[in-house]
């Protein structure tokens, strides 16, 4: 006779199981968008379909999204999605992939090489885990929930300044509503910081700041895909980061722990 298994470990074992394959299938996802997205990104014609002033739509953009939809599809039939290009898809379900096919479009259109697709997975409101690929370095930042970032399955090792001279700021503030904001809070920064980083791409800059290589980042009223699967990296990587919610849109600072406090103490001089 097998032993009996209490039934709340039974149930717990099956979701462990699940979330690990969701795991693996979100960074199956990511790459199989990653490789449509370099293919098209050495096409003269980019195919814009929409210039929204500071922001751009592309046919490779709604192209990535099917490939990352259908790939997760297949391994789970019942979740839903919220996605940048398709909005709200699938069944009504308690979990939701998070889904921006292509962050950083302006940058790929105009053929800077500094773009990712981002995934994330939440039950409930609760984000299980995140994937950002990279496609032109190759990179992959995961992380499942509770656990430590990895950058191409290493481990982050999140060391951060101790000083805010010493930081490196990145931001993104080039929509409506968010632009007067930015440069007040950017002009406050400059003075005392070592350097400002201006990149174009929300969920890479916040996988830097898990990966050490800029030590804050603040966006002003952005999106839940743009940072969802990023925030939870940076997160978990042992940076502090905030999230205020207003209006569907989303404003984030986030900074090594060290610093946190006074950044946010000049940012809040600029707003208060």
């Amino acid at each position: 006779m097998f032993p009996k298994i209490p039934r709340l470990v039974y149930i717990l074992t099956i979701m462990d199981l699940m979330i690990e394959t969701a795991y693996e299938v979100a960074k199956d996802a990511a790459r199989i968008a990653g490789r449509h997205l370099m293919k098209r990104f050495t096409e003269t014609d980019k195919k814009v379909t929409a210039d929204l002033g500071h922001d751009v739509k592309l046919e490779t953009d709604v192209e990535a999204e099917r490939l990352i939809i259908g790939t997760i599809e297949k391994a789970f039939p019942g979740h839903g999605f919220l996605c940048e290009e398709s909005g709200i898809l699938g069944p009504r379900s308690e979990f939701i992939w998070v889904v921006d096919p292509l962050d950083g479009t302006v940058n790929f259109s105009r053929g800077i090489p500094h773009f990712c697709t981002s995934i994330a997975l939440k039950k409930s409101g609760e984000y299980l885990l995140g994937v950002v690929h990279d496609p032109v370095r190759k990179e992959t930042f995961a992380v499942l929930k509770d656990g430590r970032p990895t950058l191409n399955g290493n481990p982050i090792r999140k060391r951060g300044v101790d000083s805010v001279e010493q930081a490196i700021v990145s931001g993104n503030f080039f929509h409506h509503g968010a632009i007067e904001r930015g440069i007040e809070t950017f002009t406050r920064l400059v003075p005392r910081i070592k350097k400002v980083r201006f990149f174009g791409a929300a969920a890479l800059d916040l996988c830097y700041l898990a990966a050490d290589r800029i030590n804050c980042f603040t966006n002003i009223r952005t999106n839940e895909w743009d940072i969802a699967a990023a925030a939870l990296i940076a997160s978990l990587s042992g940076a502090r980061v905030e999230t205020t919610e207003s209006d569907g849109k989303i404003d984030i600072f986030a900074a090594d722990r060290a610093i946190f406090d006074e950044l946010k103490r000049i940012v809040g001089e600029t707003n208060g």
